[in-house]
């Protein structure tokens, strides 16, 4: 459903992630630290042409099949951090419809 592509905006190896996703017409956000995502449900992102947007409820509400990705030089605990805002968005739109 949604491709997250973490690594930093200046690798051409990350860039070139996004730009598949891009050109498959996967919906994609690259990111490249954890500060990008807000638990509510907001990322700030840059597209594969240099562009960067803020989507507002970008992660679907129910299940959704994410793929994530990364740049060769992205360390682990950047990707592990975005992993878990994405797991703490989930959580809250969990929250938000038990209320």
């Amino acid at each position: 459903d949604v491709i997250i592509v973490i690594g930093g905006f200046n690798s051409s190896n990350t860039q070139h992630l996004q730009e598949i996703a891009e050109d498959a017409g996967i919906t994609s956000y690259w990111v490249d630290t954890p500060d990008r995502l807000d638990a509510a449900n907001v990322v700030t992102w840059r597209t594969a042409h240099g562009e960067l947007k803020t989507t507002e409820n970008w992660l679907p509400e129910g299940a959704v099949t994410i793929g994530v990705t990364s740049g060769a030089s992205t360390p682990d605990k950047v990707v592990e951090d975005v992993i878990d805002l994405i797991f703490a968005t989930k959580e809250g739109q969990k929250a938000a419809v038990a209320a």
